[in-house]
């Protein structure tokens, strides 16, 4: 059992139950990072695993996604070193769906919003890794110019000029196919 804070008052849940709880997030997050399916699927295994084998240094004033996502995140970045992919350099771009109405939307605004995701991803799937990375670091996992510098080892100003290319080449794709 582990101690996981839920709001004000800590609970406890089994690792099966945080599992559950966090795998289709941290797999899409993988799934992004690495451009590749099943690759995503064999990172958000060994994700859990390393958060199991890790949970001891949790530290449960921040939230337990964060964490997850945070490991999701290093380890992808150490998979794409690994392969050889120019890791020095990143940028960030890709606007997030606005949030969702108490009413929920519609079936057209639905539709459109699946459609607009679909056209944004496959843009993003054809970035290079450098840029694609820190659009997925800035803009899915919310990290600021100052985290993802400190992750990627690069200076804050870098982060910034490589956020505002990746967003330009991103615009070129989207325009060239949809437009």
């Amino acid at each position: 059992m582990y101690a996981i804070l839920d709001g004000p008052t800590p609970r406890t849940q089994d690792f099966g139950e945080i599992y559950k709880a966090y795998h289709r997030r941290v797999l899409s997050l993988c799934r992004y990072l690495l451009n590749s399916k099943d690759a995503a699927e064999d990172a958000a295994h060994e994700v859990f695993l390393r958060a199991q084998w890790k949970f001891s240094t949790y530290d449960d004033r921040m939230p337990l996604s964060s964490w997850l996502l945070g490991i999701a995140s290093n380890y992808c970045i150490d998979l794409l070193r690994r392969r050889g992919v120019e890791m020095r350099v990143f940028e960030t771009a890709a606007a997030e769906l606005p949030e969702r109405s108490s009413r929920g939307p519609g079936p057209l605004t639905q539709l459109l919003a699946t459609e607009q995701g679909d056209r944004i991803r496959a843009a993003l799937s054809e970035l290079p890794d450098r840029f694609r990375l820190v659009l997925v670091l800035a803009y899915y996992n919310e990290l600021h110019y100052d985290e993802i510098a400190r992750m990627l080892g690069l200076k804050r100003n870098h982060v910034a000029t490589l956020i505002f290319r990746a967003k330009q080449q991103l615009r070129e794709k989207l325009q060239e196919k949809y437009l």
